[in-house]
């Protein structure tokens, strides 16, 4: 089991408009299950994981939005009423990690978001596959992929590939942690001073 992110950022590094909308739900080529690389991503995915903000929009939805998928959500408090009863939670990333390893799925998970989501299995080093879909579009404001003060984190690049409406899907995987730079001081060579003659 791997956990994974397909997201889609615009090309200034938002994931939502300012108006909370998805990134990749404000490009007009948008199909609902069939566009930007989801169908081939989600084919090897047997859950799904969020945070409950992600989670609440798509209970009492008029479909539900993941079939054949397990679902599990990062959340401190009960799940809101109308929430299918196979649906699993849990207060820390560590716990809903525990749950979804314990889990009877096949396939890997989709780390459908959002910002903080993507953040906590990240620091708890549980984010086996960042990938993201380079949208053609300028937001200019909303939410960003990262938070800020997020720790830096170098990437490794396991393939790229150019989709039909000129969006880039970039898959990478975690590479080492970027350790802080500290200053060194400098010295200045020391003299030795000679005696008067």
């Amino acid at each position: 089991m791997k956990i994974k992110t397909h997201i889609g950022v615009s090309l200034d590094g938002y994931i939502t408009s300012a108006d909370g909308l998805p990134a990749v739900l404000t490009m007009p080529t948008f199909e609902t299950g069939r566009s930007h690389g989801l169908p081939e991503f989600i084919a090897g995915c047997g859950a799904v994981v969020m945070g409950r903000n992600t989670f609440e929009p798509a209970v009492g939805s008029p479909s539900w939005p993941w079939p054949d998928l397990r679902v599990f959500v990062l959340t401190t408090r009960p799940l809101p009423a109308g929430t299918p009863e196979h649906v699993v939670s849990a207060p820390t990333p560590e716990k809903l990690l525990e749950l979804m390893r314990a889990a009877d799925f096949d396939g890997d998970v989709h780390l459908v978001g959002g910002q903080r989501t993507i953040e906590v299995f990240r620091n708890i080093n549980a984010l086996d596959s960042f990938g993201v879909v380079l949208l053609p579009i300028l937001l200019g404001d909303g939410m960003r992929l990262t938070p800020a003060a997020s720790p830096p984190q170098h990437l490794r690049l396991e393939s790229s590939r150019t989709l039909a409406d000129g969006s880039i899907e970039h898959i990478y995987s975690l590479a080492a942690a970027i350790a802080a730079r500290t200053s060194t001081p400098r010295t200045s060579s020391s003299r030795t001073e000679r005696s008067p003659a």
